[in-house]
């Protein structure tokens, strides 16, 4: 399995990376953010800055549990969790499912981990408290269940087909 060709390809040089000791001794950790109604998506939740993050400094990170029997190419609620197998599901920790996305221009990274079954979220910009959070859905370009994304946020540039 090459998953660390897509946690390489997530990572920035400008981030503060979590030291492995600060992971173990907190494995989930969303202190930095809220969840509230969103104001991207109508009717839907969204997450939330809680504090004002600096361009790079970690928002959340937490774990990933795999969902067997659910194919996540039919939905835009759950994880893709496999490099090798698109059809593979998985739920995370913290507030997670509840970025909404705003393809290239969101705010923030999601790094998967995906051998370890964990997360972490940077801030890609200067985040000021209250602002909501967004991530790009790297899978979104070929998920069926994400298919009405495309023509509001566009295609990916360099997304997976």
């Amino acid at each position: 399995m090459n998953d660390h060709r897509w946690t390489k390809n997530a990572l920035e040089p400008f981030f503060n990376i979590i030291s492995k000791e600060n992971y173990e001794n907190d494995i989930i950790n969303c202190c930095k953010v809220i969840c509230k109604e969103s104001t991207i998506v109508p009717n839907q939740l969204g997450v939330f800055a809680n504090t004002n993050i600096s361009k790079g400094d970690i928002v959340e990170w937490g774990v990933a549990c795999y969902i067997p029997g659910i194919d996540v190419r039919d939905t835009d609620h759950l994880f893709s969790w496999s490099t090798t197998d698109r059809s593979i599901a998985a739920t995370v920790s913290g507030c997670g499912l509840y970025y909404n996305t705003l393809g290239d221009k969101s705010n923030c990274r999601c790094v998967p981990y995906h051998s370890e079954m964990r997360f972490e979220i940077y801030a890609l910009e200067e985040i000021k408290k209250g602002t909501e959070l967004t991530f790009r859905y790297d899978s979104m370009n070929y998920r069926e269940g994400m298919k009405e994304l495309i023509p509001i946020v566009g295609e990916l540039l360099d997304g997976d087909k």
